[in-house]
């Protein structure tokens, strides 16, 4: 895998990232729930995605997991919201942001993997020579 697309997998994470904490902060005022535990978690969110533009194997991992686990919860109040916001659409629009989002925390993963793998390489290359 060449340095072009290991960079272009963890800016995947880091974009989609910032893109759920904007998301999670303008949900959060337009429903008026802007409370400690909201502000919280987009500051989480802020900070994972800024560990992954750093390249944090764990800040990735992190945001992967926390993700799909917001997923699995929120796939309840999804469902009970389709009915009175577009039915089916409703719950494919919640598919379709589900594979995009999780799509762009694996690339994360795999990218700050490959990158710690290939620093590793090159210190062990440069300490052996």
């Amino acid at each position: 895998m060449s340095d072009g697309m290991v960079k272009a997998f963890i800016a995947c994470g880091w974009i989609a990232a910032g893109i759920a904490c904007i998301g999670n902060l303008l949900v959060a005022t337009r429903t008026g729930g802007l409370n400690f535990p909201n502000l919280v978690i987009t500051l989480a969110f802020f900070g994972i995605a800024y560990g992954i533009y750093r390249r944090s194997r764990a800040a990735a991992v992190a945001m992967l997991i926390i993700f799909a686990a917001m997923r699995v919860r929120f796939y309840g109040l999804a469902q009970s919201l389709a009915p009175t916001h577009g039915g089916a659409s409703f719950m494919t629009s919640f598919w379709v942001s589900t594979i995009i989002f999780m799509s762009a925390f694996l690339l994360a993963v795999i990218g700050t993997f490959a990158w710690q793998a290939r620093q590793s390489a090159t210190v062990r290359k440069s300490l052996s020579a």
